[in-house]
């Protein structure tokens, strides 16, 4: 594949949207081909760039500003007043006058600024999962074959801008094959690949973007983008079903570890469950 055909197929490259055949044709170029390396690195960081500038500022700050302001104002205008009944009629006046354009700016916030700023963390989570998802369906092949999980993550050693390492599993059906270098929207990422008897199981590690944590922080966001959080033996395990599939996702020291594969629900949260990430 020429520069002039890979530049036409980057953007859809950077998004992951490639079939697997022409996925590897660019990224084979992309490895002997230091001009359209820079542009591929030129466009992650320009898309990654327009979806933060896209984010809205976040209002609470703003808020607090404007009360403040609306307090401030009411106090120096009772300073002024005369003491007695006549103080005490304005005090209540500019008490509900105040309490009304708080009223006015938490209002105008619920209404505009709050709705986008949760739309904007779910919406980049249901991103990441639909992402995971398809890393899991493209098969694509391994960049490092092993069965040994050490060499897969020294192999990953100042790849990315953070440290792999395996999750480990108890489970003796599981089986390590390779990883590879992947990508989760703007993200650079981990793909590891697993095999659990006749089933394939897939593990994308990633950087949190802040708009995702901010999701996954409670049980109410959670709710919103139609995730689970349900109790495993003894421990928790969160949960997004998309496409058919079951997306464990497990958040540890700034990385996200986002499970998907071939088997059933039960089995697949129980093995999230019972892995050992490690710190």
């Amino acid at each position: 594949m020429d520069c002039r055909l890979v530049q036409k197929h980057l953007s859809a490259y950077v998004d992951a949207e490639l079939e697997p055949s022409p996925m590897l044709e660019v990224e084979e170029h992309l490895h002997v081909c230091a001009s359209c390396a820079d542009e591929q690195a030129f466009m992650l960081a320009l898309k990654s760039e327009i979806k933060t500038q896209l984010e809205p500022a976040l209002a609470p700050s703003r808020v607090r500003a404007r009360v403040a302001e609306a307090l401030a104002a009411a106090h120096v205008e009772d300073e002024d007043r005369q003491p007695g009944h006549g103080r005490m009629t304005h005090v209540w006046m500019t008490g509900a006058a105040v309490a009304a354009s708080v009223l006015l700016v938490l209002g105008s916030v619920i209404g505009t600024d709050a709705g986008r700023i949760e739309t904007a963390a779910i919406t980049p989570a249901l991103d990441i999962v639909r992402d995971v998802v398809d890393r899991h369906k493209d098969e694509l092949p391994t960049e490092i074959a092993t069965d040994t999980p050490e060499q897969a993550t020294s192999w990953f050693r100042n790849k990315l801008g953070f440290r792999v390492r395996s999750v480990e599993f108890d489970e003796p059906a599981v089986h390590f094959h390779g990883a590879r270098i992947s990508q989760v929207g703007p993200h650079q990422a981990a793909k590891l690949y697993y095999s659990v008897g006749d089933s394939r199981l897939t593990l994308v590690v990633f950087k949190a973007p802040g708009t995702f944590a901010q999701a996954f922080s409670s049980e109410r966001e959670l709710s919103r983008w139609g995730a689970h959080r349900v109790r495993v033996g003894n421990h928790e395990v969160t949960y997004q079903t998309l496409q058919g599939y079951t997306v464990p996702i497990v958040q540890q020291n700034g990385l996200v570890y986002a499970f998907t594969g071939d088997l059933d629900q039960s089995s697949l949260l129980r093995l999230v469950a019972s892995a050992r990430i490690p710190y």
